[in-house]
């Protein structure tokens, strides 16, 4: 009987035995299969990491590209501006030269002729022939027909008047000019203000504003 156990139990446990070894084998393959999905999945990733690694290395090499292009395009604008600068200089400079020649004329008649008339009326051409140059270049004289302006006018004086509507100019003290519509230099003017009551007859006023308000009390 006992020697009947004794082989029964052998048996269960060569059974457990292989029950723990089957396991084992389960859980060995188990991790086998993970370890191989983990490195799958790695390289995965760096072949990814390598992808983002060389559109970074092209984005860079686009931005510097894009850099140097708008240095360059600075560096063009600049050169084109001072060029158009200078060929605007240059032309008007040609069209003041005669200008010049026609003074020095001027200056060298007279020394001769010793007639103050003539010179004057003969500067007086070369001025007007100075002054329409100029305008045909841009230069505009600032129109003061109508009312003071601060965007065009400066008011260096103010003279109480009752005989003309208030901010009316009166006086061209300094002529202003635009160029090409831009304000150069605001035209210097006196402006006509509404004259001020003394002050007695404002004290009367307000004594009468005073003694009404106590009769309505």
């Amino acid at each position: 009987m006992e020697e009947q156990e004794k082989k029964i139990e052998g048996v269960e446990e060569t059974q457990e035995a292989e029950r723990v070894c089957n396991e084992g084998n389960l859980n060995s393959d188990d991790t086998n299969a993970k370890l191989i999905e983990l490195s799958e999945e790695n390289k995965q990733l760096k072949d990814k990491i390598a992808d983002l690694e060389e559109q970074l290395k092209e984005i860079q090499n686009a931005a510097r590209l894009i850099k140097a292009s708008f240095e360059n395009y600075k560096m063009d604008v600049d050169r084109q501006l001072r060029d158009v600068s200078r060929s605007t200089a240059l032309r008007i400079m040609k069209v003041l030269i005669p200008i010049v020649d026609d003074f020095k004329r001027a200056f060298k008649h007279y020394e001769t002729s010793n007639d103050l008339e003539e010179f004057y009326n003969g500067t007086k051409k070369i001025f007007d022939k100075f002054t329409k140059t100029l305008e045909n270049e841009g230069l505009k004289v600032i129109d003061t027909s109508g009312k003071f302006d601060p965007f065009n006018h400066e008011a260096l004086d103010r003279e109480e008047r009752d005989d003309v509507e208030e901010y009316s100019i009166l006086e061209i003290l300094e002529d202003g000019y635009t160029f090409n519509g831009q304000v150069v230099k605001p035209t210097k003017v006196k402006v006509a203000v509404k004259p001020r009551k003394p002050r007695q007859e404002e004290k009367n006023v307000e004594n009468d504003g005073a003694e009404n308000q106590e009769k309505k009390d």
